[in-house]
């Protein structure tokens, strides 16, 4: 496996932790964190030249991070590890 992609999954991970606690200390709202990652998806698809150049697997590429985030930050799960919350992602798009 590529030790970028490696270094993505864990960098990922260290983020979900720290919005987490954002959002647990009241520093961050829930509804805030929902329409930051809701902005950063719809912004990495609007890009309608680009975008329409990919494929769609590519353009589900750009938006993979802000859906992981996404489901990874949900108030009503518990931190969980990389490949299980990437599985919900493939299963949600």
């Amino acid at each position: 496996m590529n030790v970028a992609n490696l270094q993505l999954e864990g960098m990922l991970l260290a983020f979900t932790a720290v919005l987490r606690s954002l959002v647990a200390s009241g520093a961050l709202s829930e509804a805030q964190l929902k329409a930051a990652l809701t902005e950063a998806e719809q912004t990495g698809l609007a890009d309608q030249q680009r975008c329409d150049q990919l494929s769609p697997s590519q353009r589900d590429s750009i938006a993979f991070a802000a859906r992981f985030l996404s489901i990874a930050t949900r108030p009503d799960t518990d931190m969980r590890s990389f490949s299980a919350v990437a599985r919900e992602v493939g299963r949600t798009t």
